[in-house]
């Protein structure tokens, strides 16, 4: 009774106290935020827990579809994800076994570990950076000359590249569209890394569409060094993309390379060019 007494008196205090008011509201307003905080943090780990394996040991799988700020990571497994001033993904392969990229004997002893680090793509405006662990492997086909090798990660990027194969296309892009300098000053307004040697080495090394015989063909000089060096300028006019680049503009040199295109067009000697000069 003495407890009651006390605890109704110290109540009745409260209300009738200048401050007992909002200092009851303050209580029940607390209270509200820890539940909301709590059914919030609840409602999160059943969403987690249904639609990804984050409660594995270790390590959890994440696929493309649930998280498109990564490559398609379906053959690796993600191991940590930290999220600074730049993400960084730290993963490894998922198969226990690996193919020689020689011979293509499938092997699973292990030999050693080292990590290789990629850049991909920004992440809402912040780097991505991918830690990739990767395994050795002894070669199980005695004749292959290659008695150790490396796994290979054919769907994220290229042995020896230190970016993944959708930052490599961008960069391409980007270095076909503005060049070298120019694709840099946008790439570091993007987040995008890659310097301006690394865009022209990747424009050099795209592979041409082959070309379709020319039936139009327009031919005009133009100056290596003004004055003193001319070369010769072959291009498709119907699909206004260049052929050649002849190195001076000699009559011979040009009757040589047409002489040459008219043989091997369609396998017929003697088939027929149309050719416009620009004089």
């Amino acid at each position: 009774m003495q407890k009651n007494n006390i605890s109704t008196r110290t109540s009745n205090e409260e209300l009738f106290h200048p401050l007992g008011y909002h200092l009851s509201h303050q209580r029940s307003y607390g209270r509200a935020i820890i539940w909301f905080f709590r059914r919030l943090a609840d409602a999160k780990c059943d969403i987690l827990k249904n639609r990804t394996n984050f409660f594995e040991p270790d390590s959890f799988l994440i696929s493309f579809e649930l998280m498109t700020i990564l490559p398609d990571l379906s053959d690796l497994v993600i191991e940590q994800v930290i999220i600074a001033h730049e993400v960084t993904v730290t993963v490894h392969a998922a198969s226990p076994t690996a193919s020689c990229p020689c011979c293509g004997t499938t092997s699973k002893r292990i030999q050693s570990r080292y990590t290789r680090t990629l850049r991909d793509l920004p992440a809402s405006g912040r780097p991505v950076k991918l830690i990739v662990s990767v395994r050795r492997f002894f070669c199980q086909e005695s004749t292959c000359v290659r008695k150790i090798f490396a796994e290979r990660f054919p769907s994220l990027t290229l042995p020896r590249v230190k970016f993944t194969l959708r930052l490599q296309e961008t960069l391409r892009q980007m270095g076909f569209a503005l060049g070298g300098e120019a694709g840099v000053r946008l790439g570091r307004l993007l987040s995008i890394p890659g310097s301006a040697d690394t865009l022209l080495r990747l424009v050099k090394q795209t592979k041409l569409p082959v070309a379709s015989s020319p039936r139009v063909v327009g031919i005009d000089d133009w100056s290596w060094k003004r004055r003193l060096r001319y070369g010769t300028l072959i291009c498709d006019l119907e699909s206004r993309n260049p052929i050649d680049v002849l190195p001076d503009r000699s009559v011979e040199t040009v009757s040589a390379r047409a002489r040459e295109t008219s043989q091997h067009r369609n396998g017929q000697p003697g088939s027929l060019i149309r050719i416009c000069s620009g004089d």
